[in-house]
C-alpha cells in the first residue's frame, strides 16, 4: 500500500490495457460501422430479391386508379377510362413504356391507353390472366405485366397494366445518383452526430470517474477518513467505488483499533515496568520482594504472550486450518489446567454429545480460545465449585459457579484491556478479547450470559 496515494509510481511502465475512453470510442465506431453495413446490406437485399414485389405493388396501386376511372355507358358497360390529369400524363407521355388494356368477359379490349387494341397477354385465356404478374415480351420489349379482375354491375372485366423494364432502368438511372448523394450526405451527417454524441457520452461517463480518481489520490495513511464520491457514477462503477469505500472504512477502523491497542498496551505495561525498575533500583528486601517482582514479571510475560497471540490471529489467512475434533482439544485443555484447578479447589468436567463432531479450524487457535475461557472460569470460581465444558454439534459452552457478569457489562467483556469496575483480581483484560478475535477469524459467534444456577456462561457457536 502506498501511504500517500493510490497512483502509480513515477517512471513506472504504462499499462497496455486500453483506456475506458478508447474502449467506448471503439465500441461506438464498431456500432456505427455495423449499423451502416447492415442498412446497406438490407437495402441491397431488398432491391435484389424484392424488386419485382415492389414493382407489382406499384402497378397494383395504378390499377386501382384505373378501376376508379371506368367510364360506363347507358347499359352500365365499361366503354373507356377517364383518369385525372396527373394520372393520365404518364400514359400519354410514356405510351411506349406504360400501357393498360381493359378486357370484357369475351376477351375484347373495351378500353386502352393507346389506339392499339391488342391484348398485352395474347394467347392467355381470361381465367389464366386473373392475378397474373410476370415479364412478358411485347413488340420486342420486355414488360412487367400484371392483370387484375373486377366485376362491374355483374359483368367481369380484366385490367392489364404493363410497364417496360426500360422504364424501370430509366427511373433507376435518374434516381440512383440522387439516392447515392442523399445516402452519402445523411451518412456523413450521421457520422458527425454520432461522433459528437459519442464524445459527449464518453465525457459524461468519465467526468465522475476522474473525480473519483482525484479523490483516490488524496487518500493516504493520514486521512483514511476520506471517502470516494459515489454521486453521479454509472451504475456499473458505483459498486466498485462502494466496495473501495468499504475497504477504506475497514482500514480506518483497523488503524484506530491498532492505535488504541498500542496505547492500551503501553499503559498496561508502563506501570508494572516502572514498579519493577523502582524495586531493582531500591534493592530487594528479602524473599517477599523477590517473589513479588517475579510475580509482576510473570504477569507482564503473560501479557506480552497474549499480545503476540492477538497479533497472530489478526490475520485469518495465516491460520493453519484442518479437521479438528473439539473433544480432543477440550480434553487437552482440561489436562493442561488440571494443576491450576487443583490449587484453586475447582473441579473440571467435560460433557460431550454422543456423536463425535469434527470442525474445520486451527487446532492451536482453538486450544488458546478454550484455555482462556476455562482459565478465566477457574480464576472467578470459588473453592469447592466446578467448571463445566459442554460440547454438542453446534458449539461449546463453559459454565462456572462464580459471581457472574452483570447484564450491563456483558457487551464489554470481549473488549481489549477491559476490566469490570471494582475488579481486584490480577489480569490484563486480553484473554476474552483474544477469544473473540479467534472466533471472528473462524466465522464463529461467541457470547456471554448467565449459567444455570448462577455464575457466568460463555457460549461458542460454529454452526448457526
Amino acid at each position: 500500500m502506498r501511504p500517500e496515494g493510490l497512483h502509480a509510481e513515477p517512471g513506472s511502465a504504462p499499462s497496455r490495457t486500453p483506456s475506458l475512453a478508447l474502449r467506448l470510442a471503439l465500441g461506438f465506431a464498431v456500432a456505427f460501422a455495423s449499423t451502416a453495413v447492415l442498412v446497406v446490406g438490407v437495402q441491397a437485399l431488398l432491391a435484389e430479391r424484392f424488386g419485382h414485389l415492389v414493382t407489382r405493388m406499384s402497378l397494383q396501386g395504378q390499377a386501382e386508379d384505373i378501376f376508379d376511372g371506368f367510364v360506363l355507358d347507358a347499359e352500365q358497360r365499361v366503354v373507356g377510362v377517364k383518369l385525372e390529369p396527373g394520372e393520365a400524363v404518364g400514359f400519354d407521355d410514356f405510351f411506349a413504356n406504360l400501357k393498360y388494356r381493359v378486357l370484357d368477359v369475351e376477351g375484347r379490349v373495351v378500353a386502352s391507353s393507346e389506339p392499339d387494341r391488342r391484348s398485352l397477354l395474347a394467347g392467355r385465356s381470361l381465367a389464366e390472366q386473373a392475378d397474373f404478374f410476370g415479364v412478358v415480351p411485347y413488340d420486342g420489349q420486355d414488360f412487367f405485366v400484371g392483370a387484375w379482375q373486377r366485376t362491374v354491375h355483374g359483368r367481369p372485366y380484366v385490367l392489364q397494366l404493363a410497364r417496360s423494364d426500360r422504364f424501370e432502368l430509366l427511373a433507376r438511372e435518374a434516381l440512383t445518383p440522387a439516392i447515392v448523394d442523399t445516402v452519402l450526405l445523411l451518412g456523413t451527417l450521421s457520422a458527425v452526430i454520432f461522433a459528437l454524441a459519442g464524445a459527449l457520452a464518453i465525457r459524461s461517463v468519465l467526468r465522475p470517474i476522474r473525480g473519483v480518481e482525484a479523490a483516490a489520490r488524496r487518500v493516504g495513511g493520514r486521512n483514511l477518513a476520506a471517502r470516494l464520491p459515489e454521486d453521479h457514477l454509472p451504475a456499473e462503477i458505483r459498486p466498485l467505488v462502494q466496495a473501495f469505500n468499504g475497504v477504506l472504512q475497514r482500514l480506518e477502523r483497523s488503524f484506530q483499533e491498532q492505535e488504541r491497542f498500542i496505547a492500551n498496551a503501553a499503559h498496561e505495561l508502563k506501570t508494572p515496568l516502572a514498579l519493577a525498575r523502582a524495586r531493582v533500583e531500591a534493592g530487594l528486601d528479602g524473599e517477599p520482594d523477590r517473589d513479588r517482582l517475579l510475580h509482576d514479571l510473570d504477569a507482564m510475560g503473560r501479557q506480552v504472550q497474549q499480545l503476540l497471540q492477538l497479533a497472530q490471529v489478526a490475520d485469518p489467512q495465516a491460520m493453519r486450518r484442518g479437521l479438528v475434533r473439539p473433544s480432543d482439544v477440550a480434553r487437552e485443555v482440561l489436562d493442561h489446567l488440571a494443576f491450576k484447578a487443583d490449587r484453586s479447589d475447582v473441579a473440571l468436567h467435560l460433557q460431550q454429545a454422543a456423536t463425535e463432531v469434527e470442525i474445520e479450524a486451527d487446532a492451536g487457535a482453538l486450544f488458546v480460545l478454550l484455555k482462556n475461557l476455562v482459565e478465566n472460569a477457574i480464576d472467578f470460581s470459588p473453592p469447592d465449585s466446578e467448571v463445566t465444558v459442554r460440547l454438542d454439534e453446534r458449539g461449546l459452552r463453559v459454565d462456572d459457579r462464580g459471581p457472574g457478569i452483570a447484564a450491563e457489562h456483558r457487551a464489554q467483556v470481549f473488549e481489549r484491556f477491559w476490566r469490570a469496575p471494582g475488579q481486584s483480581r490480577p489480569g490484563s483484560g486480553l484473554g476474552l478479547a483474544l477469544v473473540r478475535e479467534i472466533a471472528v477469524a473462524h466465522g464463529w459467534a461467541v457470547s456471554c450470559g448467565e449459567a444455570v444456577g448462577g455464575g457466568a456462561s460463555f457460549s461458542l457457536r460454529w454452526q448457526p
